[in-house]
């Protein structure tokens, strides 16, 4: 989810990219009395002022509109559906995204080798890449329905949800969520709970390594000490998601 970096509306500093959000959002949101959309052209004047009293008004209840929306404020928020992270859950359109990248396998198969198995190995894996422990094999070792691997998937997922929710404490959208559940998958509990990415998302202001978020977010693309390109567009993916709103494979 994009973000105004200064305030816009009456009295608002009205950056030109600001604006032009706002007023998208407020097209995006029905508002009771107001029809007619706001022309996004990323100029403050009166009738965006009036469709964020209106939505002020009219959907918060508020009983004094200002007319202005600040980037930290209760109206961005409301406007960008944004809420504590321990409300969401990954989306279904999330969860899709990252079935296709771990693709269904309803044989057990050796995550090493990518060859099918017959006998337990350590990269015993089935499903959306669960790993089989020894305990398990009798259970999957002749396979799995694609519904039993979705149950599956949906409990080993869990413990990054949870993650998620515990870590942020930052009010978030639904996109952004999701983005942070994928990254936690791939990096690891410990990893993204302890990451400049958590430090940064609760405090913007936080002293770090990383001249921004995005660059946090990018700097976990390494394997064994060196760049990995697919990881590289692995991070790029989340962000867009996270960033853009872009649900996308990488």
């Amino acid at each position: 989810m994009d973000r105004i970096s200064a305030s816009v509306g009456r009295g608002g500093i009205n950056q030109a990219s600001d604006v032009t959000l706002i007023q998208q959002l407020l097209n995006n949101f029905p508002v009771p009395g107001e029809a007619t959309p706001l022309k996004v052209d990323g100029v403050a004047g009166e009738n965006t002022y009036k469709r964020i009293e209106a939505f002020q008004g009219k959907v918060m209840t508020m009983a004094r509109p200002d007319g202005r929306i600040d980037p930290d404020g209760k109206t961005f928020q409301r406007l960008a559906g944004l809420q504590p992270a321990n409300t969401w859950s990954i989306s279904d359109k999330g969860i899709d995204l990252l079935q296709s990248i771990e693709q269904l396998a309803i044989t057990p198969y050796d995550d090493q080798t990518g060859k099918d198995i017959s006998a337990w190995v350590a990269g015993a894996t089935i499903g959306y890449g669960h790993l089989i422990s020894q305990t398990e094999w009798p259970k999957y070792k002749d396979g799995v329905t694609a519904q039993q691997a979705h149950s599956l998937f949906e409990v080993d997922l869990l413990p990054y949800v949870n993650s998620v929710r515990t870590a942020i404490k930052s009010n978030i959208a639904q996109n952004e969520f999701d983005a942070l559940v994928i990254l936690t998958f791939n990096i690891g509990k410990g990893g993204f709970e302890s990451s400049s990415v958590v430090k940064l998302i609760n405090d913007p202001s936080t002293r770090t390594n990383y001249a921004s978020l995005e660059e946090a977010w990018k700097s976990w693309d390494k394997s064994q000490g060196k760049v990995n390109k697919g990881l590289q567009n692995r991070r790029q993916a989340e962000w867009n998601i996270y960033a853009k709103n872009i649900y996308q494979k990488w």
